[in-house]
């Protein structure tokens, strides 16, 4: 990653401190803490929370994706509900039919979602990555799947759905 100056670099670590091993999957194993059930009651009592918030399906993790997912209408808004499902972090995407996320900040949704987890930030999420990144953060078969996958985002790593 190219040095960067001021709080662009604190900035940068901080998203950098989010790759991390056993993040994707491989060579991890599901955190104890999180299953599909606790996960929907954890979604189903923050839409309860927060006026104007209708939950959608909730879903995860699946072979390729090691996250849990639910559709959140917010204030008109539509967003997707991600959490990593290896190490708790909680994020907010847009939503669109494909899995390639646009990460935003949903400071009322993620105040209300209660359970063990790390808010991750859209700019931290939307950091760029490179190769060097994850070189020197991963090893093993998630070194192996980032060499083959390059993710380019902090996100597309933390929220990846590589087979």
């Amino acid at each position: 990653m190219a040095r960067r100056g001021g709080d662009e670099g604190r900035a940068a670590a901080g998203a950098l401190a989010l790759v991390r091993p056993g993040l994707t999957g491989f060579g991890g194993s599901l955190d104890p803490r999180w299953n599909l059930a606790a996960f929907r009651t954890a979604c189903h009592a923050m839409a309860r929370a927060v006026p104007r918030t209708e939950l959608g399906p909730c879903e995860g993790p699946h072979a390729s994706a090691e996250y849990y997912r639910a559709r959140v209408d917010h204030e008109g808004r539509r967003l997707w509900l991600l959490l990593n499902a290896m190490q708790p972090v909680l994020a907010f995407a847009e939503w669109g039919q494909r899995l390639d996320y646009r990460f935003v900040d949903a400071p009322a949704l993620a105040a209300a979602f209660y359970g063990p987890h790390q808010l991750a930030a859209a700019a931290q999420l939307e950091t760029r990555l490179a190769p060097q990144d994850w070189e020197t953060r991963l090893t093993g078969e998630e070194l192996e799947q980032a060499r083959h996958w390059r993710p380019e985002r902090v996100g597309d790593l933390v929220f990846c759905w590589w087979d």
